[in-house]
C-alpha cells in the first residue's frame, strides 16, 4: 500500500500538471455488486453518477495529502478524496479508449496510454478511473486489485468526512514534537509497538514498510509492549521516523510492489530496504549476526532482526 512518501510524491507530481485544468468528463468501471450505498464510494453506480455530475465542468484548484489520502480541491467548493489502498496509483498523461483485449473479456472498455515511456509500464495498465481534462490529457487511476476508494464531499465539511476525521498527527508537520509521539505511544499501553505505529488515529501515513525500517534502525522488536519502551528509544524513533520519511520522499517513494508516480515512473526507496521483505537474509546491521524473520502482528506483516531488536514488556 502506498504510504506517506508515495502519496506525497504523487501529490507533488500532480500539482505541477493538474492545477488550473477543468474536468471535462469522468469514466469508471469500479462498480461492484456488493456496493448498495452503505459505503459511499464510486463503486456504487448511483454514487458514481452523482460524483460525475459534481466534478464535471469544475476546475482543479489545489491538491494536498492527508495521511494516505489524496485530496483534489475543485472550483465548485467540492473536494474528492482518493485512497489508493493496496495497488492503486494516480497518473497523468494522454490516453485513448482501446478495443477490448482477449485477456480482459470481463471488461467492456479499456484505456491505453498513447505516450511512449513509463506510462507503458505493465503495472500502469489496470485503469479503472479516468478524468478527461481540458488540455486533452487525462488523470487516471491504475489499480490492479480494484481496492482503491474515491469519494466526494463539500470542501467546508472535509474535516468531518469519515476518511479524514479520525486521522492522527502528520509525522512531518513541524508542530509534531517528540512529546506528542511519547504521548501517543504510551497511551496505547499494551498495544505492540508495530501496531501503535500503524494506528492512523495516532500517526497518519505510516504503514508496513516504514514501521519495519524504523523499528529495525532503533533496535526495538515489533512485539514490544508500547508502554514499556524506554523514552530514549521513543526519542530515537521520533528522529529516525522523520529522517526516513524525508529520505524516501527524496527517492520518489517505494516501488517494490505496484506503486508508480504521477508520470508512471518507479521510485527507488526499495533499493535501500534494510529489513522489509528481507526474510531469511542476514541482518545488515554492522557486527550483527541475526537472520531476518517475518511474523504477523495483529494481522499485519512485520520483518525484524531477532538478534538486535529488543523485545520490551513481553
Amino acid at each position: 500500500m502506498p504510504e506517506l512518501p508515495e502519496v506525497h510524491t504523487t501529490v507533488e507530481g500532480l500539482k505541477k500538471v493538474l492545477i488550473g485544468k477543468t474536468i471535462k468528463t469522468v469514466w469508471s468501471d469500479y462498480y461492484v455488486a456488493t456496493a448498495h450505498g452503505e459505503r459511499q464510494t464510486i463503486k456504487n453506480k448511483k454514487y458514481f453518477e452523482a460524483f460525475k455530475k459534481k466534478v464535471t465542468g469544475s476546475k482543479i484548484i489545489g491538491l494536498e495529502r492527508r495521511g494516505k489520502n489524496i485530496l483534489i480541491h475543485l472550483s465548485n467548493k467540492y473536494t474528492f478524496i482518493i485512497h489508493m489502498k493496496m495497488t492503486g496509483h494516480l497518473m497523468y498523461g494522454k490516453y485513448r479508449k482501446a478495443a477490448r483485449s482477449k485477456n480482459l473479456e470481463s471488461r467492456k472498455e479499456i484505456w491505453k496510454a498513447e505516450e511512449k515511456g513509463p506510462l507503458q509500464d505493465p503495472y500502469n495498465r489496470f485503469l479503472h478511473f479516468v478524468c478527461s481534462l481540458s488540455d486533452g490529457k487525462h488523470l487516471v487511476l491504475s489499480d490492479t486489485r480494484k481496492f482503491a476508494s474515491i469519494t466526494i464531499t463539500e470542501t467546508k465539511n472535509l474535516h468531518l468526512h469519515e476518511s479524514i476525521r479520525n486521522l492522527g498527527h502528520e509525522p512531518l508537520d513541524p508542530k509534531f514534537k517528540l512529546e506528542k509521539l511519547l504521548e501517543i505511544i504510551k497511551a496505547r499501553k499494551s498495544m505492540p509497538i508495530k501496531s501503535a505505529l500503524l494506528d492512523q488515529s495516532g500517526i497518519a501515513g505510516i504503514g508496513n514498510i516504514y514501521s519495519d525500517e524504523i523499528l529495525w534502525k532503533v533496535g526495538v522488536h515489533p512485539l514490544s509492549k508500547s508502554s514499556n519502551i524506554p523514552n530514549k528509544k521513543i526519542r530515537e524513533t521520533y528522529d529516525f521516523m522523520r529522517k526516513i520519511l524525508k529520505f524516501s520522499i527524496n527517492k520518489g517513494g517505494d516501488s517494490k510492489s505496484d506503486y508508480r508516480n504521477a508520470l508512471g515512473e518507479k521510485g527507488s526507496f526499495q533499493n535501500f530496504h534494510k529489513v522489509y521483505g528481507k526474510k531469511g537474509g542476514k541482518c545488515p546491521k554492522k557486527h550483527c549476526s541475526g537472520i531476518i524473520e517475518r511474523i504477523v502482528v495483529r494481522g499485519r506483516s512485520a520483518h525484524f532482526c531477532p538478534k538486535h531488536q529488543i523485545k520490551y514488556g513481553y
